[in-house]
């Protein structure tokens, strides 16, 4: 075992934090912050904002209620299936100098009466991919469980003087 890798792990942890904070700022000036600035405002606006009003309408004008849930909740499933992996991938790519053997092995190989036997060369892209797979299968399984808790807890509810029909269905 090579145990010079956790001083080199632990040494590329202040790098990889910075090459985070400036993820996304082309300019490298140190203007990270404004990845945070734009979360807020995607959170608030495309997220928090069509939450509050179908909360808001819910039960007065239906139809509203539903279209903004519908619209913060694709603004959710925008951002979990798209914009996260997205970005985890860019960013391993371009920082893979600062990455590669130091937090995220590159390779696997075992060394046996001299011979070296590469066992996998590759690690590093199927790690990041594999981080991909997991976070989408987590986020396909909260998106099932999402939408039974939301419909127990909104069920359809009817205008007054409306009758629930014995049958479903239109006659």
């Amino acid at each position: 075992m090579r145990w010079s890798w956790f001083g080199d792990f632990f040494g590329a942890i202040p790098d990889a934090l910075r090459a985070l904070y400036l993820f996304g700022d082309p300019s490298s000036r140190g203007d990270g912050w404004w990845g945070f600035v734009i979360l807020a405002i995607w959170g608030a606006g495309l997220i928090g904002a069509p939450l509050f009003l179908a909360k808001r309408w819910y039960g007065k004008h239906e139809w509203a209620s539903a279209a903004m849930g519908v619209m913060a909740g694709t603004a959710v499933l925008w951002w979990v299936f798209g914009v996260l992996p997205s970005s985890w991938i860019y960013f391993l790519d371009a920082n893979k100098e600062i990455l590669a053997d130091r937090i995220i092995p590159t390779s696997f190989t075992l060394t046996i009466g001299g011979t070296k036997l590469d066992i996998a060369s590759n690690v590093y892209n199927v790690i990041r991919d594999t981080v991909v797979v997991v976070e989408h299968l987590v986020a396909f399984g909260l998106t099932f469980w999402a939408a039974i808790k939301i419909q127990q807890r909104y069920p359809r509810t009817l205008v007054a003087g409306e009758v629930k029909p014995e049958a479903g269905g239109y006659k």
